[in-house]
């Protein structure tokens, strides 16, 4: 557990046993207020679908969104509030951050709020593997978004008489092509989480999903300073050059849009991608396509949506409006209308996937037959503290053309092994 981890876990374990809550509670008796960090496009229409949901069961959402893709400043803006006694009725919160957050005392079991049976039944194990604490269900589940994308501008693409690359050597072969041609080849926000997610990428394709979960979900010393890893950062510092490179400040919204407005031609993206394209009247198999990244075929790199509920003064409206809200979301018409918003896949298994579109079908498929693998980059392997040290470190080899691989990898075992210590 990291140091900041840690000093904030004594701070709030001790502010919430001790501090009286410090902001009145006395809202509107249907309300539920939850924080997350919905705000593209794409998923303030899935927060839509979700909130009618809700009001159709006198549940009002009471909306606290911070603008972040990565979740960074909504989690920083979440522990304020919990050290000072004021945390939301509900907060998206996921992979190991539900656990730490677990572990300090502050957070509802959802398997008391509707019988383990129903969770039991509908979940896939690795949905519950990663939502459990000490055996019971600790975050309420939303959907799956699979991270491991390659999407691509159709008309780009039949302009210049190309097809989807599947190897490392094909995609620098297209990008060249493609920025030969006066086209963006990457689409690419300046944020440092959308480095980690390319990395991640390259480096699932080329480690295979083994050697990727020795590295970086058991920090495995041997494989973190290897010459696979070395050859996996080499890779990727040379996408660089057809990245779109004047994105200081801008975010993975941005970048979607150059290949939405045939700026650019490729994108590594989440499924969330989908859901704004599809906002803003794209349409997939026409307007863009979704390809495996290359060298990928077989792996799926995971990201998995969830709520966790806070501990607050005992309120028989509350428990009965989360009650409300986990009955609302585990059903299978809601995942089937917030998943089709949203760009991902229910993460009900045995689902009807017929009303999805081609890229949904296929990653639904995927899901259930490939190898899975947490994301690093989305916080479903390491804890946000750790995840956002490890993003800095690939982030500055990326945009630092004097730092090599080799030295690197050496950085980066080091920063995990102080943070795990």
């Amino acid at each position: 557990m990291s140091p900041k981890i840690k000093t904030f876990k004594k701070i709030v374990t001790t502010s919430w046993l001790l501090v009286p809550l410090l902001f009145s509670t006395n809202i509107a008796a249907s309300s539920l207020e939850v924080l997350h960090w919905w705000t593209s496009p794409g998923e303030i229409q899935a927060q839509a679908v979700l909130k009618e949901a809700l009001l159709q069961q006198n549940v009002d959402w009471q909306d606290f969104a911070i603008v972040g893709g990565g979740g960074e400043s909504a989690l920083r803006v979440l522990q304020m509030r919990a050290l000072s006694g004021n945390s939301p009725e509900a907060a998206q919160i996921k992979g190991p951050d539900i656990a730490e957050w677990a572990k300090m005392g502050m957070l509802n079991e959802v398997d008391n709020i509707l019988p383990v049976e129903l969770w039991d039944k509908h979940l896939p194990n690795i949905v519950k593997e990663t939502i459990s604490y000490e055996g019971h269900y600790m975050a309420l589940p939303l959907n799956i978004h699979r991270v491991n994308w390659l999407w691509l501008n159709k008309a780009i693409f039949e302009e210049l008489q190309l097809t989807a690359p599947t190897t490392w050597n094909e995609f620098i072969t297209v990008a060249e092509t493609i920025k030969k041609a006066g086209y963006i080849p990457i689409a690419h926000g300046g944020t440092t989480w959308e480095d980690s997610l390319l990395f991640e990428s390259v480096a699932l394709s080329l480690l295979g999903a083994e050697k990727y979960k020795q590295a970086f979900v058991q920090f495995d010393e041997s494989v973190l300073v290897s010459q696979d890893m070395i050859t996996a950062f080499t890779q990727f510092k040379q996408l660089y050059r057809y990245t779109s490179q004047d994105m200081q400040g801008k975010d993975w919204v941005d970048a979607s849009q150059l290949l939405s407005d045939k700026k650019a031609a490729m994108q590594f993206m989440g499924d969330w991608a989908k859901g704004m394209w599809q906002a803003s009247g794209k349409v997939v198999m026409e307007d863009y396509l979704c390809v495996d990244v290359p060298q990928s075929e077989g792996l799926f790199s995971y990201n998995i949506d969830s709520f966790v509920f806070f501990k607050k003064h005992n309120n028989k409206i509350q428990d009965n409006n989360k009650r409300k809200f986990v009955e609302t979301l585990i059903s299978s018409d809601f995942q089937r209308a917030f998943s089709i918003q949203k760009g991902s896949i229910p993460v009900r298994i045995n689902m009807d996937m017929q009303s999805f579109d081609s890229c949904s079908q296929k990653s639904y498929a995927d899901f259930n037959s490939n190898e899975l693998v947490p994301s690093f980059s989305q916080n479903m392997a390491t804890s946000s503290y750790l995840q956002t040290e490890m993003s800095k470190i690939i982030s500055n080899y990326f945009h630092n053309d004097k730092a090599t691989a080799e030295h690197v990898v050496k950085q980066l075992s080091l920063a995990i092994r102080a943070v795990n210590k």
